[in-house]
């Protein structure tokens, strides 16, 4: 029986790790380091067509205070226009200081094609971008 519990632990640990690997492979958190904030976006999803798209954006410092930054006003998604559309959502905003993050609900995006998220005016630098070519659920 104790074999036989070691050898289930050992399966449930490796699909766990397995799970982990796959996860990072898929591309799906991208980061930005320039000046002193690190800015990190997770696309969650990829979202089925028609839905809205979600990201986490994670901002992170060791020497910038970043409570005056409002998620709303500083995250857009950026249509294939060139439009930059706010979020219609923030969603379990948490952390102050130096580490902050939210989830960020935007409008759907038509069509199979590229996802770009800017970042603006935080930690100095102007405009981050942040993008995925995905190919939608059906």
């Amino acid at each position: 029986m104790a074999v036989f519990l070691r050898i289930a632990a050992m399966m449930i640990v490796t699909g766990l790790w397995s799970i982990g690997i796959s996860s990072a492979q898929d591309g799906l958190t991208k980061q930005d380091r320039q000046g002193p904030v690190t800015v990190a976006v997770t696309l969650i999803g990829p979202p089925p067509s028609g839905h809205p798209v979600k990201a986490k954006v994670v901002l992170d410092t060791h020497s910038v205070a970043l409570d005056g930054i409002a998620f709303e006003k500083t995250v857009a998604i950026r249509t294939a226009e060139g439009a930059d559309l706010a979020p219609t959502a923030v969603e379990q905003a948490t952390g102050s200081g130096h580490h902050r993050e939210a989830v960020l609900v935007f409008p759907p995006v038509p069509g199979p094609g590229p996802v770009r998220i800017v970042v603006r005016n935080v930690g100095g630098i102007a405009e981050r971008n942040f993008s995925w070519e995905l190919t939608r659920a059906r």
